[in-house]
Parts: C-alpha cells; structure tokens; sequence
C-alpha cells in the first residue's frame, strides 16, 4: 500500500541530505528524487516545485530552533534572554544546515520583517518578547520598544554567525568569546539609566 507520509518523509530527508552536502545551490528537484529514489513526478505528488521544498526546510529549521527556546529552564527574564543568544550560538554551530534553513534560505513563505513579528507569526520571536515584556515590567529594560529589541538581538547574533561563517574571527574560541561580549553589550544597551537606553 501506498504511504504517503513516509514518502513524503522520505523526500524531505532526501532535500536535507542534498543541502548539507551541496548547499542550496544544488538543491534541484532531479537530485531530491534521485536520492530518494523515486522519479521526479512521483515528488511532484508531494512537492509542488523547488520552492515548496525550501518552505518545508525553512519550516523545520523555525521548528528546531523554536524548541531549543522551548528548553531554556530559567525564570529569570534577563538571564533568559541570555540564554536564548547563546542557544541561537549553539543552534548555529551544530546544526548548521539547519540555521541556514531557518535564517538565511531566501524561502518564498519566510516571515517579514517587522510586520509578520509585530502580528506574532513567529514562535520564536513571541517567546524573545514575552521576556523583554516582563523584564520591562521589572523596570530592568527602557522604553525602547520589545519588538525592537528583539529584532536587535536578533541581528547581532546573525550578524556574528555570518561573520563567522566567512572565516573572520580566528577560530571557534574568538567567535564564542566576541559573541558573548557582543550580546551583553546589546542587552546593556537597552536598560534603563546613563549606560543603558532612556528610561
């Protein structure tokens, strides 16, 4: 009998194998149905064209790095935000492939800054915001408001991971290092006083 969801499966499996080892550039549809061992047309059964299958790339790189926010177990508001710039560190040192499907495929159904954030289509984001929310609450963070810092922090994490993916730091350690620094600097920034935003 004919299981859709295993093939299906099985496709998207076979589209992670081709980027990992090929990047996006080599992502065809031939290559996706060869390694899955199908024809081309079966694929088209479950994948509309190349496009549907990066949607689905993306979709499942959201997925993983909305879990690893799922997992931080802090209460602290500051110390979560914390947290959440080195798991995004992590997520991109070791799963790659993955990253790069969330946060850097040019995917046709990707969300839009700032509009899809500001209506609270990301996971991720909304979590981000819920703790600048109740960090502001605490009077720990200004007036500046928490969809701009969270895409702030957002950018300074992968503007640091792009830099690192070009080869501009020394090595890992340096990178670690400059991130961490980096994302403290921009937490700093943004709380209330002479060193942080007005409040």
């Amino acid at each position: 009998m004919y299981d859709v969801r295993v093939s299906r499966d099985r496709i998207f499996e076979a589209a992670k194998a081709v980027v990992a080892e090929e990047g996006l550039s080599g992502l065809t549809v031939r290559k996706v149905a060869q390694r899955a061992g199908m024809s081309a047309m079966a694929l088209y059964r479950h994948f509309a064209d190349k496009d549907a299958l990066v949607d689905a790339l993306m979709a499942d790189g959201f997925a993983a790095w909305e879990d690893a926010l799922r997992s931080i177990q802090i209460e602290d508001p500051m110390e979560w935000l914390e947290a959440s710039g080195e798991a995004f560190m992590r997520f991109a040192l070791d799963e790659p492939h993955r990253f790069d499907a969330a946060f850097l495929f040019p995917a046709p159904r990707a969300r839009q800054y700032p509009d899809d954030f500001a209506a609270g289509r990301s996971p991720a984001i909304a979590m981000i915001i819920a703790r600048i929310d109740q960090a502001k609450a605490q009077e720990r963070l200004g007036d500046t408001p928490a969809l701009e810092i969270a895409l702030g922090l957002a950018a300074l994490g992968q503007g640091f991971v792009s830099m690192q993916r070009a080869n501009r730091f020394s090595g890992e350690a340096q990178f670690k290092a400059l991130f961490r620094g980096a994302l403290r600097h921009g937490l700093a920034s943004y709380q209330p006083g002479p060193s942080g935003a007005p409040s």
